[in-house]
């Protein structure tokens, strides 16, 4: 017997021209980025997996970023918090493509685009919605920490260009990103940020580690983290100061002193 009708699946009712009709919706024109998924679909395979709080979807190859605007839906509908990496190469839009021609150098920057217009229209849309609806744009680098790399033609030059550890062109959030990951900790943790006697201090997942990379540290800027240990409660915290950033020796040395008074006993420098 050969059967004349082939059993029905999830994709039979999926067509490209929806995704390419979305597309046009959010960026106003046709042909931004061609034959994107429909976030139907994508809402489908997800609804499949029953994703609950905090669970994690991976999209390893985002493209437009239909998943990260499949996945608000999904949390809006179903009231939940679950959440979305996108990783996508900056591979760079084609010359006289389109996106090219509307500003966007690499496909990541069009995604990145998406989802955030995708976000405020969800919240347009659903305007008691309560769910997490922002994101983070990280970029794959080197390390913010300089490497000892002598030039013996110029010794006097590396010297004193290895005073300060931490690379000139990388910002405060690049460097904490990297101590992140360093101690395994989720990039989506709550950032705070205090000012301690006119210095920037960082305060991750209500203290459970801070860090300073301000300059010129005295010991009131210590004696000012101890406090917030006191005022935060954490059950440990640890704090971490940019090696060169103290006002001087005798400051460094007392720092470890004065935080223990407060039972914190993990203190580092970079």
């Amino acid at each position: 017997m050969i059967r004349k009708t082939k059993k029905q699946t999830i994709i039979d009712n999926v067509y490209t021209q929806n995704g390419t009709k979305e597309m046009e919706n959010i960026f106003g024109k046709a042909g931004i980025f061609p034959f994107p998924k429909p976030t139907g679909l994508l809402v489908q395979l997800i609804e499949i997996c029953d994703l609950q709080d905090d669970d994690i979807v991976l999209d390893f190859f985002a493209g437009s970023c239909t998943t990260a605007d499949a996945m608000f839906q999904y949390n809006v509908i179903n009231n939940i918090k679950s959440r979305c990496v996108s990783v996508q190469l900056p591979e760079p839009c084609e010359y006289n493509s389109l996106a090219a021609k509307s500003g966007y150098i690499n496909i990541a920057d069009i995604g990145k685009v998406r989802i955030c217009r995708a976000s405020d229209k969800i919240k347009k849309e659903h305007p008691g919605c309560e769910g997490d609806l922002g994101f983070k744009v990280l970029k794959l680098d080197s390390s913010n920490i300089k490497s000892w790399d002598v030039n013996f033609d110029d010794l006097e030059q590396s010297l004193l260009d290895s005073i300060g550890n931490i690379k000139g062109n990388r910002s405060e959030e690049d460097v904490l990103y990297e101590i992140l990951l360093k101690y395994g900790l989720d990039l989506t943790l709550p950032i705070e940020t205090r000012m301690i006697e006119s210095k920037k201090v960082f305060s991750i997942g209500l203290g459970a580690l801070v860090i300073c990379l301000d300059s010129h540290i005295t010991l009131d800027v210590v004696e000012g983290i101890g406090k917030l240990k006191a005022e935060l409660e954490p059950e440990v915290m640890r704090v971490v100061f940019k090696d060169n950033g103290f006002k001087d020796d005798v400051v460094k040395t007392n720092a470890i002193q004065i935080l223990k008074r407060y039972d914190i006993e993990d203190v580092k420098s970079l």
